[in-house]
């Protein structure tokens, strides 16, 4: 459910220990600094950056990028220091940190719920700070900054879900084409990237093969069958949403979660109220609502929150990331075709309550005219219904009317599935396949 998190942990000149922790260098390793003979400035990006002191010949560095290496896995988390701005920011996977690949999980095996998978992520988010920080850590320095939801969808077959990717291609299409936004499609995946976030929907099997397999050949230390891995996740599309930190902001913003810490938004009365009571203390708050915010781990009080444009990453904000990303995975469903047969009888149904019915308005609304239902139904079967649009067999307006026809049927454009059942949004492949990782 949870994939890559990206977070930082500011302030770092507050912890001593994890300061000179993560300053220092190997002694094996190092580090080639060029610099201009007449300035003394770098001419040329380096792992370290830092000023040189001509007096002394010392370099101290303004910056950091390095990796954690996780001896429980072929996995390491990359992070970078910036010395100037005062904060370390880590990237990382959490299944892959946690279980070496991500075909497993972020999960809890008895429920998937929002508030079991949050509590889930505050956990291992305690935990890393525990494992990987020398000094006891103050979750307000804590800071989300993007947060990757994902899922994967099993099928039968590897055939199946290319063959399912395809016709999701279309949507994307059709989603994405009236917007200013950058979608992009390939041969085992599409992706639709806006200033927010971005979404994407990928083969498994072919990304595990092109990057996760390589890695765990060379060093798998907790032992997964990578043959069998490969063979389960041929058969897997893969839904991930980026949450950008603007797209939180976004969210945020959306569901009104601001009065949570500005009570008196609530209503204009109270608004008005305020307005005239504290001018100076309005202007502030209508100045957090209308900024960017900084996500942290733990509680915050009012004033600080509205003085330092700080919130608290909670359940609630987090729910409205988990639905976002189910809405979204859900757009992408395919529904599977109807039959001439069953059209016939749909429509006939239909038909039989507009003969029933007293109004004259809902009679109209149910008239169908079956001989051309039944010929779009069939020609649907073919091609999409955006295709039978720009073929020209039709006016606007009469496509238009009958394609709302469909509609009612339950044909549509995500009626595209001719010979596969639609898979299920559900754990129970997942469970069948990687259960046991979850009940340790």
């Amino acid at each position: 459910m949870i994939d890559t998190i990206n977070f930082k942990l500011n302030n770092v000149s507050k912890y001593p220990l994890t300061r000179t922790q993560y300053e220092a260098t190997t002694r094996t390793g190092e580090t080639h600094v060029f610099i201009d003979e007449d300035t003394g400035e770098t001419v040329e990006n380096t792992k370290i950056r830092a000023i040189l002191h001509h007096d002394s010949d010392s370099l101290i560095p303004l910056s950091k990028r390095s990796k954690l290496f996780i001896a429980s896995s072929h996995y390491s988390v990359s992070y970078f220091y910036n010395i100037t701005s005062d904060f370390i920011s880590f990237d990382l996977s959490i299944p892959k940190y946690m279980y070496g690949t991500n075909i497993v999980q972020f999960i809890k095996y008895f429920s998937q719920d929002s508030n079991t998978t949050f509590d889930a992520l505050n956990d291992f988010v305690k935990s890393f700070t525990h494992k990987h920080f020398l000094d006891v850590i103050d979750p307000l320095d804590i800071e989300l900054t993007r947060l990757d939801l994902c899922y994967n969808q099993f099928f039968n077959s590897k055939f199946d879900s290319l063959k399912y990717l395809n016709e999701q291609k279309e949507l994307l299409k059709k989603f994405a084409r009236n917007t200013k936004n950058d979608y992009r499609s390939y041969d085992t995946s599409l992706v639709y990237i806006t200033k927010r976030y971005s979404f994407k929907i990928y083969h498994k099997g072919t990304e595990f093969q092109k990057n996760d397999r390589r890695q765990l050949m060379l060093k798998n230390p907790t032992g997964h069958d990578i043959n069998e891995l490969q063979e389960i996740s041929d058969k897997i599309l893969r839904y991930e949403v980026t949450f950008r930190k603007a797209q939180i902001d976004y969210l945020f913003e959306q569901n009104n979660l601001h009065v949570q810490y500005v009570s008196f938004l609530k209503n204009e009365r109270s608004r008005k109220s305020m307005r005239q009571l504290n001018r100076q203390f309005y202007d502030r708050s209508i100045e957090f609502c209308e900024q960017s915010k900084h996500y942290v781990f733990s509680p915050i009080a009012q004033h600080e929150a509205i003085n330092s444009q700080t919130v608290t990453f909670d359940r609630t904000i987090f729910a409205c990331m988990f639905n976002y990303f189910w809405e979204t995975v859900t757009k992408y469903q395919l529904k599977q075709r109807m039959s001439v047969y069953d059209v016939l009888q749909k429509a006939s149904q239909l038909n039989l309550k507009r003969d029933e019915a007293t109004s004259e308005d809902f009679r109209r609304k149910l008239s169908f005219n079956l001989p051309m239902v039944v010929a779009l139904a069939t020609l649907s079967q073919y091609e999409s219904l955006d295709s039978l649009r720009k073929s020209g067999l039709f006016t606007k307006s009469t496509f238009y009317r009958y394609k709302k026809q469909l509609a009612t049927l339950g044909i549509d454009s995500e009626s595209r599935l001719i010979d596969m059942p639609p898979p299920t949004l559900d754990y129970v492949d997942y469970k069948h396949y990687f259960g046991r990782h979850h009940l340790r």
